[in-house]
């Protein structure tokens, strides 16, 4: 088993409250952009020929893995920041002149 950081493990832990939060609560936006996206789906999967329905399953799962990638490194991305910012804010010092 791979030791984590202390931060892996922060981030891992807040990922696992986060994810079990109802989509609607989080974003309307992405909530009904998410139900259009499968009517889209949905529409061209009943336009396509049966043989390309595969096709067309494999090009909605990769959609999905490169979203969830992106959360991922926008997630981190802002919890290293935060984290930077309070280091530095706790370094700050007022300057006499």
């Amino acid at each position: 088993m791979k030791k984590q950081s202390l931060f892996e493990c922060a981030m891992d832990s807040m990922e696992d409250v986060s994810l079990n939060i109802p989509l609607q609560q989080v974003s309307n936006d992405y909530y009904y952009s998410d139900i259009a996206a499968k009517q889209c789906e949905d529409e061209l999967r009943a336009s396509l020929p049966p043989h390309l329905h595969c096709t067309l399953s494999r090009l909605a799962d990769k959609s999905i893995e490169r979203e969830a990638a992106s959360m991922a490194i926008s997630y981190r991305q802002g919890f290293s920041d935060s984290i930077q910012f309070i280091m530095q804010a706790l370094s700050w010092a007022p300057s006499r002149r």
